[in-house]
């Protein structure tokens, strides 16, 4: 008979612990979208990316010791010439394809440095929307 009322006490813990956990995890379900907002990214409106500046790729020749990033990060694809580069607040540069569709409907940050688009969209870091080519 112990061992019989030990073990309906022992599954009476359980099912107080489980309630207990579904208790919380409701509550934690509960809670307002601006607290579970913070932990995602959401897309970037389309006015704001599409104010960033553009630029026409230009193939340089490499010289010793020049570092510059020739690829875009999203795609990994070399530049080519006359691409469409888009130019984001953070200064990281991409195919204007590659980073609008990463921004408009993945995530509004830079892939590169996690900075938030719509944080730098009012920043002048770059006045012309559309600059000369490098």
């Amino acid at each position: 008979m112990t061992e019989e009322l030990n073990a309906h006490r022992s599954i009476s813990r359980i099912v107080m612990l489980a309630e207990a956990l579904f208790e919380v995890l409701d509550e934690i379900h509960r809670q307002p979208v601006s607290l579970s907002l913070s932990m995602m990214s959401l897309p970037a409106p389309e006015s704001i990316v599409d104010s960033f500046p553009l630029k026409n790729h230009k193939k340089v020749d490499k010289v010793e010791g020049n570092d510059e990033d020739e690829q875009c990060y999203i795609c990994l694809a070399e530049y080519e010439e006359g691409d469409k580069i888009r130019v984001l607040p953070c200064h990281h540069e991409y195919h204007m394809a590659c980073v609008d569709k990463w921004l408009k409907e993945i995530h509004g940050v830079c892939p590169l440095c996690r900075g938030d688009v719509r944080e730098g969209a009012n920043e002048p870091s770059i006045p012309n929307p559309e600059i000369p080519s490098t």
